[in-house]
């Protein structure tokens, strides 16, 4: 892989783990694509939702200018210039403790390279399709040279509670078969599973930072386009939302950046937070 030019970092540059190795296992983050003048705007919008501080920020000018932003599990890509096709069809990004891990694991499960491995100034990246499709950009952070690991600051107040997860809705005969396969593409055992039989027997699994709906209802269904999920012991009283459908476990509302969740009650049995660790083998718009 290429050698990236030493530079100097942006004074908005900052990372709670520079390293990624030191992650128990591969961080899935939704990702938002936003122009670059609401980033900070976007990035209070998710502290306030979730309780939880940005932990990443990267101005990278290399790449077009992008500046990215995490905060819990959503990935805020910024940019001032129209994103690619592939930028908007890429579903996940994913931060690896190791890239090379990572291939070699996706590789076991039938996933295919659609860019190769490259050096980044964050560490280094690559492009992957699923097997069901999901493309995903898997990025290896490594520190800069002086680089200190940087603790987050939440900028105001927040609601704990909230729990913002990424979402994806299946077919009932298809449950099983997505949550062994993103078990095995993560490398992460299943955290949270459960079936809802007050909502037609609707089935829940967590694979790390996924929620997987298995349910062959069309009133689900119809909403498979909806990529996050909220889960929290007050459904009914979610700050900075608007509902779009009647009280229920898994009604919709809109958060302030207009996307829309999926919204489900802590108490039909979710984990608090993800236990499992990671197992098996130890984007640009980059995470």
């Amino acid at each position: 892989m290429p050698t990236v030019p030493a530079a100097a970092l942006p004074d908005r540059w900052f990372r709670t783990t520079p390293d990624s190795a030191l992650l128990p296992g591969p961080r899935l983050l939704a990702r938002s694509l936003i122009d670059v003048s609401v980033i900070d705007e976007r990035i209070r919008s998710y502290e306030r939702l979730t309780g939880i501080p940005a932990d990443l920020r990267m101005p990278i000018p290399d790449f077009g200018g992008l500046e990215l932003a995490a905060v819990g599990n959503m990935l805020l890509i910024a940019s001032a210039r129209p994103f690619t096709e592939i930028q908007r069809r890429t579903a996940y990004s994913v931060i690896v403790p190791s890239l090379d891990g990572a291939l070699s694991r996706l590789d076991q499960v039938g996933a295919t390279v659609l860019e190769s491995p490259e050096r980044i100034l964050p560490g280094a990246r690559a492009r992957v399709r699923f097997p069901d499709g999901a493309i995903a950009e898997l990025v290896e952070h490594r520190p800069n040279p002086g680089e200190q690991p940087r603790p987050p600051e939440l900028r105001g107040s927040g609601h704990p509670g909230v729990r913002l997860l990424l979402r994806k809705a299946v077919s009932r005969s298809m449950f099983a078969p997505l949550v062994r396969l993103y078990e095995t593409a993560l490398g992460l055992d299943c955290d949270t599973r459960l079936q809802v039989e007050a909502l037609g027997g609707i089935e829940l699994a967590t694979v790390g930072n996924l929620l997987v709906v298995g349910t062959d209802s069309p009133e689900s269904t119809r909403a498979s386009d909806v990529r996050l999920a909220l889960v929290t012991s007050a459904p009914e009283d979610i700050p900075f939302t608007v509902p779009l459908g009647p009280p229920a476990g898994h009604r919709l509302v809109q958060l302030e950046d207009g996307s829309v969740a999926e919204v489900w009650d802590s108490a039909v049995g979710f984990h608090d937070t993800p236990a499992a660790p990671a197992r098996g083998t130890a984007g640009t718009d980059v995470a």
